[in-house]
């Protein structure tokens, strides 16, 4: 390796624990602001986003799970669930 790459990762891999965990308290602190500040806004500034959004939650439908009911084994595990809870 060239001296030079070699000083930039030892730079790189060198850096003091107290660095590391500043750096990632600031991601993990972006991460939070996006999440729960700029996608909240940004669903309110759009008269259609937030016309869907007033929809979803007043009839409690969480979107996270569309995905799951499209997958076979949830369908399997319902019937299961229904067999098993069945009263006789």
């Amino acid at each position: 390796m060239p001296p030079a790459q070699m000083d930039d990762m030892e730079i790189a891999t060198n850096k003091s624990m107290a660095q590391r965990l500043c750096n990632f308290v600031v991601a993990l602190g972006v991460a939070v602001l996006f999440v729960y500040v700029f996608l909240p806004y940004l669903t309110r500034s759009f008269g259609v986003l937030n016309r869907m959004s007033q929809y979803l939650d007043d009839n409690g439908i969480d979107p996270s799970r569309y995905y799951y009911t499209d997958v076979e084994q949830v369908q399997e595990a319902e019937q299961y669930l229904d067999s098993v809870l069945e009263l006789d």
